[in-house]
Parts: C-alpha cells; sequence; structure tokens
C-alpha cells in the first residue's frame, strides 16, 4: 500500500503538474468573413473546440468551410489569425477555382496576401485513409507547423463512416458510438494542444414521425422532444411531434388520434399567397377568354380549374414539419462547442409579393418562387441561439 500511494504522488503531483493559465492560450475567435455572421456566432469562430456546419446538399456548408480556410489568414485587426488551414476533404478534391474567385473579389483577401499556398489539403477515399490522417499525418504536420495553423477543417466528417461502419446488430450500433466518441475525443485533443480550431462539416439523415400502436405522452425529459432543440428544428415541429401520438383531450376514447394537432403548424403564407395570385391571374384571364364566346351569364362562372385552386384555398397549407438530423448522433453532439445549421427554403418571389404575376407570360412556375437560405446557431458555448439570412454570391457567403 506505501507504494502504491508513492506511486501516485509521483503521478499526481510531477506527472501532472498544475500549470499557469497564460493569457491568449484559452478560445479565441476568428471572422468567419462576414460582420453579420461574426455577430450572430458570438464574435465569430472559436478555437479549443470543434465546431459543425450541417444542412442538406446545395445549402453552402462548403462554400462556408472554404471562406474559412481564407478568412484565417487575415491579420488579427481584421478579425483573423494570421495563421493557415488544413483542409481534409472526403467527397472530392477542394475546388481550388472557388477559392480564387474568393480571393479575387475580396480586396481585404488580396491586399494582406490571403492565399491557397497557406492551405494544406488532402483528399481522403475511404475510412481508413481517413484514420491514417487524423491519426498520423495530422499530428505530424501540427508539430512540424507548431503555432502557424490555427484551423483544421474536414468536409464531411461522416461520409465515409455512414457508408463502412455497419450496424446490423446491438453490438454494431455499441462500437459506432465508441468510434465516434474516440474520433471526438482524439480532434478535440488536437484542437487543445495546438490552440487550433475544428471545423467539419455534417451530413443529415431522415428522422421520420412514426405513428405509434399505443398512445404515450411525451415529458420535456425524453430524448425524443430534447432532440428537436438539439437539431435545430422550429418550434411548430417540435410541439407537434410531441403531441401527435397524445390521446385526445381529457373526456374521448384514447383510441381516436390528437387530430387538432395539425392546428399548431404555421400556415405556409407563401404558399397561399402565391395561390391567391394564380387564381385571381387565372380568372381573369378565363374571363377575358369568355367574353368573346361566352353570354354574361357564363362569363359569372370560373374555370374548374379556378375552382380547384378556390375549394383548396379554403383549407390553409400548413409549412411542413422537420425531419432532418445531423449524422452521428448524440455521441457525436456531446462533444460539440458549437453547432451552425445551413438551410433553403423558399418565399414567394418579389413578381408575386407586388401582384404583378400578370406581367409573367412563361409557363415555368419556379418563377414565383425565390430562395431563401438561413444560417442558424442551434447551441454554442459562445452565443445564444440566433440565427441570419444569407445569400451565396463572388465574394462567398454574405449576410443580407
Amino acid at each position: 500500500q506505501p507504494l502504491l500511494l508513492k506511486d501516485f504522488e509521483v503521478q499526481l503531483r510531477e506527472m501532472n503538474a498544475i500549470s499557469v493559465m497564460v493569457e491568449g492560450r484559452g478560445p479565441a475567435p476568428f471572422t468567419s468573413g462576414d460582420v453579420g455572421i461574426d455577430e450572430v456566432l458570438g464574435g465569430g469562430i472559436f478555437t479549443h473546440g470543434i465546431t459543425e456546419v450541417f444542412g442538406e446538399s446545395s445549402t453552402g456548408k462548403s462554400q462556408f468551410l472554404m471562406q474559412l480556410s481564407l478568412s484565417i489568414q487575415l491579420p488579427p485587426d481584421l478579425g483573423g489569425l494570421g495563421a493557415k488551414c488544413v483542409y481534409i476533404t472526403t467527397e472530392g478534391d477542394l475546388s481550388t477555382k472557388r477559392l480564387e474567385d474568393f480571393i479575387a473579389s475580396r480586396p481585404d483577401f488580396k491586399v494582406n496576401g490571403v492565399t491557397q499556398n497557406n492551405i494544406f489539403t488532402v483528399c481522403c477515399n475511404d475510412l481508413m485513409v481517413q484514420e491514417h490522417i487524423l491519426d498520423v499525418q495530422l499530428p505530424i504536420l501540427l508539430e512540424k507547423n507548431k503555432g502557424s495553423i490555427k484551423l483544421v477543417i474536414i468536409d464531411s466528417i461522416a461520409h465515409h463512416m455512414r457508408v463502412e461502419l455497419t450496424s446490423a446488430s446491438f453490438k454494431d450500433s455499441q462500437d459506432n458510438r465508441f468510434y465516434i466518441d474516440k474520433l471526438a475525443e482524439k480532434l478535440l485533443a488536437l484542437a487543445n494542444k495546438f490552440s487550433l480550431a475544428v471545423v467539419v462539416a455534417n451530413q443529415v439523415s431522415d428522422k421520420p414521425l412514426m405513428e405509434r400502436t399505443d398512445f404515450v405522452y411525451q415529458e420535456i425529459t425524453d430524448y425524443e422532444y430534447q432532440l428537436g432543440w438539439m437539431v435545430g428544428w422550429k418550434n411548430s415541429t417540435i410541439l407537434y411531434r410531441q403531441k401527435y401520438n397524445e390521446p385526445c383531450s381529457v373526456g374521448k376514447e384514447n383510441s381516436l388520434r390528437f387530430h387538432s394537432c395539425e392546428d399548431i403548424l404555421s400556415d405556409d403564407e407563401d404558399s397561399i399567397l402565391i395561390e391567391e395570385e394564380f387564381l385571381k391571374l387565372t380568372n381573369s384571364r378565363n374571363i377575358s377568354v369568355l367574353s368573346n364566346t361566352k353570354t354574361t351569364e357564363q362569363q359569372k362562372t370560373p374555370s374548374s380549374k379556378a375552382q380547384s385552386f378556390s375549394r383548396l384555398s379554403k383549407k390553409p397549407k400548413k409549412r411542413r414539419i422537420d425531419y432532418r438530423v445531423p449524422s452521428l448522433g448524440l455521441t457525436w453532439a456531446n462533444h460539440l462547442s458549437t453547432r451552425i445549421l445551413l438551410k433553403k427554403t423558399y418565399k414567394a418571389s418579389p413578381l408575386v409579393k407586388r401582384g404583378e404575376m400578370h406581367i409573367y407570360t412563361g409557363s415555368d412556375p419556379s418563377a414565383f418562387w425565390q430562395v431563401k437560405r438561413i444560417l442558424k446557431v442551434v447551441f454554442s458555448t459562445y452565443a445564444r441561439p440566433r440565427e441570419a439570412a444569407f445569400a451565396i454570391t463572388k465574394r462567398g457567403i454574405e449576410s443580407i
């Protein structure tokens, strides 16, 4: 026993000596390249942690990560860290042409020497290569360039794992969670040792709304309820999913489903607006055509197509519920310091909002819609949940 106590004392006092925190060694932010997005993020992207950017395809994840690989190079007085970046791709080669466009369209990048030469890039084709890069090549590169690399980007973290990790049994699922946990700890260790930021893109999977045969009340402590807050779902979706499998109100038989939960979802105002404007346009055009061939009494009757739109408008359309969740689950999410959602939705075009659909003579219904992009902070150590609208331009990701 005395020998064990002595070994413990050596371990405690000598091998794990207490070190004094020096100012500047803690988490430090660097700009995302846009002032509005920096404000939403609480100052920018922070070092000493993992930041996840997730969303569906074509929402701008890679564009955002490429912009970070350049903004990290800016001097501190412009929000950067004057540092280099490591960019690890798993879904194809890095778009050097797009990076060059960023630099050419941003005077602050050109004047301050931002260049692709400060980006170390490597592509992994399978999970084994990815493991070798993260276990061997990346630590060696960071050690050789100690202090000059402040950002590691992985685009995307889940690509090979979703393909190669099997989950045919409960043991496989347990092994996968252990693998993800060790991967996250490995990245966090590098982030803390070299005072850098790890930013990863993550893919999404579906979480369908399951209709249960029995009825159950969900508590706020249930994982199914908390999931919505962890993945950035709308409040209406969270409440809808919570109420969907509950029994009806008191006094009714529990065998009846809670139908009034449809009222929880907000109206899809843009779809309703387009429908109303299309109805007006259809009516006016039919009256114009019929005036030369129909009697006055017949002119008062709208066409069958207009009637169908009229019937539809009696029941307002509801917004779709959210069902996309980031890959790798709760095990991965527990290691994140910031989770960012990029999403692309559609809103009524200015043509519709101004009531000028009659001007349009084409046949493409997509002209009635306009893309709307949102960056949402789902959770963060450094900022409260907020969101900002943005656009993808030649300069990169810009808040609007």
